[in-house]
């Protein structure tokens, strides 16, 4: 059992050393970069759709519209339309829908153009005024310009992060204790619109993405109810593959033909919910389904004969539409919290009230039980199995909602989802990791009393449960911690700053790591534990053994401390 020492040196806290600044600068680089990247794509992007909007709009009349299918996995169907019109006295002829049009993968986009601009029809189309032989159908849309804002988060987190990182730092003994110089700040209402800015980002994509996404497909769902029943045809039925960073996801696509008042229809659309996801069998089976139905029954929309949908009526999937909204709502409500969050006073501490307990009695009495010789038995904040339950319902939440824009997204927004699911397999990483610690040594601690004052003695022993051999090094620290709790809506933000740091003991001897005990003084020149609505002063015997090629073991146990004398 290792003896009994007495420490009492502050250790200060360090700035990164130079290869971790530099290591965590190349990592937010990449965020400045990648946003950059796209940033300049979408304003050329946005450039050129402005300089449409200066093109002369002419009559034209439509010489022909048709579906055109081609030998072209990816988009196999295509609006193949030719118009004439005249410019400056001279006769011309357009083939081009729009500027960046290439086809569909769907049938039904390409005929609900046909049916927009058939043969015959008389319509406008939009000139070059530079360039009398470039001419479009549709001009690009303005509201590209939106997506401007997306790649500004990943350039100010980047940017952000560097600076950060190099930013020269006060010199410590210019830093206060305990942060208050940042409640000071918060009180005057600094702080509080970067979090305002990502949480209305939030509600602007969760409010764009629900009606296309949500309400549309749900209504139209809904609507299909009172379609006419009709006998349809089977032209092709297959489950198709689509690849990702993620791996290959699956869709069925049925092209099927129906007549309706006379004339003959074509259409793909199965249901009104569209995307891909993982799982080839269950496409596998409708497929069999409506290849071995003659005939199966589509419906109808009486108003529109084009339109037709194999699946209609409630199902389960029509719930995922609804994820958008939890973005909605989770931007809305941060939003308001944010602006309107309760600030907390400066200075952060409040002198309990008369006839009220102190609030250091309550501070740390979690995590302690007491024992028979009034010696106190600690307990960790969280247990290793609790922490392996957090991160896998985080990382199940995260990758759950990521994969519904994944198997929805082309190859450019894969790119721009990149960070995204970086973070989610951080997350799966995480999750692994608290798995397998799991299963590393359980330390046990008791200290001497149940609460320690400022300037006493107390003596800490503890003990291993599990294979204690693994344990390469064993570091007991003491530290001392202050939190400011930030009220914003129904969320809670939670800043800390460590006010004190002392390492109580260090050892690689495996009998001093498997039992030991070691002696402490408090000194009496700093804060004792402390509880408050919106500040604690919280006070921690931290357990760290390292462990070659496995989850170190790192356990945190609250002690109370009490004022002096």
């Amino acid at each position: 059992m290792a003896g009994v020492h007495f420490y009492g040196r502050r250790k200060d806290n360090q700035a990164p050393s130079l290869g971790g600044r530099l290591g965590l600068s190349l990592f937010f680089f990449f965020f400045f970069a990648i946003g950059s990247l796209f940033e300049v794509l979408i304003i050329r992007e946005f450039g050129r759709a402005i300089g449409q909007q200066s093109w002369k709009k002419v009559p034209c009349t439509v010489v022909s519209s048709a579906v055109q299918e081609r030998n072209d996995s990816e988009q196999p169907y295509a609006f193949a339309v030719r118009y004439q019109y005249e410019y400056r006295g001279q006769a011309h002829t357009g083939t081009a829908y729009k500027r960046s049009y290439s086809g569909s993968d769907k049938y039904s986009a390409a005929q609900q153009l046909v049916q927009k601009y058939p043969a015959g029809q008389n319509s406008f189309c939009y000139v070059n005024p530079a360039n009398a032989g470039q001419v479009v159908l549709k001009r690009d849309n303005l509201l590209i310009g939106l997506v401007l804002l997306f790649p500004l988060i990943f350039v100010a987190i980047g940017a952000g992060g560097i600076y950060f990182f190099w930013k020269k730092q006060p010199p410590e003994a210019a830093r206060p204790i305990a942060a208050t110089a940042l409640r000071e700040a918060r009180a005057k209402g600094k702080g509080r619109y970067v979090p305002a800015a990502l949480f209305a980002f939030f509600a602007l994509a969760g409010g764009g993405l629900l009606y296309p996404l949500g309400i549309r497909p749900i209504g139209r769902t809904l609507d299909a109810r009172s379609w006419v029943a009709t006998p349809c045809r089977v032209l092709r039925a297959e489950v198709r593959s689509h690849d990702s960073d993620d791996g290959t996801t699956y869709s069925v696509y049925i092209l099927y033909e129906y007549e309706f008042g006379g004339q003959t229809y074509k259409s793909d659309r199965y249901e009104f919910i569209g995307g891909s996801s993982s799982g080839y069998q269950g496409k596998a089976r409708v497929v069999a389904q409506y290849q071995a139905t003659p005939p199966p029954p589509c419906y109808v929309n009486p108003n529109d004969p084009s339109e037709a949908v194999l699946r209609r009526g409630f199902h389960a999937k029509l719930l995922l539409a609804l994820l958008p909204l939890t973005f909605l709502l989770i931007g809305v409500g941060g939003l308001v919290g944010s602006l309107r969050g309760k600030a907390v006073p400066a200075g952060g501490t409040t002198q309990p009230a008369l006839g009220r307990r102190p609030a250091w009695v309550s501070a740390g009495r979690a995590g302690r039980q007491a024992t028979a010789d009034g010696r106190a038995i600690l307990t960790p904040k969280a247990s290793a199995r609790a922490k392996f339950i957090g991160v896998t319902v985080l990382a199940l939440f995260w990758n759950g909602i990521l994969s519904i824009f994944i198997g929805n997204s082309g190859s450019f927004s894969l790119l721009l989802l990149l960070p995204f699911m970086a973070v989610g397999v951080g997350l799966i990483a995480g999750a692994v990791y608290q798995f397998l610690a799991m299963f590393s040594p359980r330390p046990l601690l008791e200290l001497s009393a149940g609460t320690v004052p400022l300037g006493g003695a107390a003596e800490l022993s503890w003990r291993f449960a599990g294979q204690t051999g693994r344990i390469d090094e064993l570091t007991v620290t003491l530290r001392g911690v202050e939190e400011a709790r930030y009220r914003r809506g129904t969320n809670t933000c939670t800043d800390r700053d460590t006010f004190y740091e002392m390492e109580l003991y260090r050892t690689a001897d495996p009998k001093e790591i498997a039992a030991g005990q070691v002696g402490f003084v408090l000194p009496t020149d700093t804060m004792h534990s402390f509880e408050a609505e919106n500040n604690k002063i919280l006070w921690n015997l931290d357990v760290h053994g390292s462990i070659r090629k496995w989850p170190d073991v790192k356990e945190s146990f609250p002690i109370a401390v009490t004022p002096a004398g």
